[in-house]
């Protein structure tokens, strides 16, 4: 048993059910063709080979990974429900209500997998995959890198611009090397977004939208809407901080911080809704 669950540029991902079982799986595949090239290949084997080392609740849990002549395939958790992009999209008013539930559980995922030894580098809504009641699971290690320590972060060179520019910390697109405050950072923009409705910065070009990362402020949160407390959007303000000493050390300490903030004065108020706009409808 198998459907199509989403086809990307490279991979597709199906929900398979093996004929012997009946657990359901995600299954990622490369497909024969002209897309199944060395790198295509490398990356699918490579997100396997970290999935593998990741072992947490809020994390998708990685279990097989095989080449065939019919492509090359990694078997995953199925955990079936719209990514925190298209929820954003599709309800923001419901995501915003559970918005500290679910970013405590994203927090929850990345601080394991730096613990492990990992930092993700493309920490965005579309990564994270978000249940009705706020449980989360973290995807998608194709640009995970282990965190250079000691010697080894003296001596590496340049590391390549790898990850998606509405999210990159500063370091990130300077090409250095980059621990786990490089994911606080980005975690800091899907935290905006989730009040936003949108990343904290666009641009009508890659190169303005990196400046703007570089060197631009967004929008003070209390502008934005004026029931988040100013606690809570100087935490959002820490997380994004350009220089990565500023913001908290560890994604544990982000979390703990967290905890103890007041995201609104008072309960998240549904937006109204134009009589005459639904009359129309």
């Amino acid at each position: 048993m198998f459907h199509l669950i989403r086809a990307g540029g490279v991979y597709q991902i199906w929900a398979v059910r093996p004929m012997s079982e009946n657990t359901l799986f995600a299954m990622k595949w490369l497909p024969p063709g002209e897309k199944y090239t060395r790198h295509a290949l490398s990356e699918l084997r490579h997100e396997f080979a970290v999935g593998k080392t990741l072992d947490h609740p809020e994390i998708i849990k990685t279990y097989e990974f095989n080449t065939t002549n019919n492509g090359a395939y990694m078997l995953l958790e199925f955990f079936k429900t719209p990514n925190l992009k298209q929820q954003i999209v599709s309800n923001p008013f419901e995501v915003k209500c559970r918005a500290k539930e679910i970013l405590m559980n994203c927090a929850s995922g990345l601080a394991h997998m730096h613990k492990t030894g990992w930092v993700h580098r493309d920490v965005k809504p579309d990564n994270f995959l978000v249940a009705d009641d706020s449980e989360v699971r973290l995807i998608d290690f194709n640009l995970a890198r282990k965190i250079k320590t000691g010697i080894s972060k003296i001596f590496s060179g340049k590391a390549a611009v790898q990850g998606t520019h509405s999210y990159m910390a500063p370091e990130q697109i300077r090409g250095q090397h980059v621990d786990a405050r490089a994911d606080i950072y980005s975690l800091g923009c899907v935290a905006y977004e989730l009040f936003n409705g949108k990343p904290p910065f666009t641009a009508n070009s890659f190169q303005e939208l990196l400046n703007k990362h570089l060197k631009s402020k967004p929008p003070d949160l209390t502008v934005i809407d004026k029931n988040i407390t100013p606690e809570f959007a100087a935490f959002v303000k820490r997380l994004m901080a350009k220089d990565p000493d500023e913001r908290p050390p560890t994604m544990k300490d982000a979390q703990m911080e967290l905890r103890g903030i007041q995201l609104f004065y008072g309960p998240p108020k549904p937006p109204k809704v134009d009589k005459h706009d639904h009359d129309e409808a």
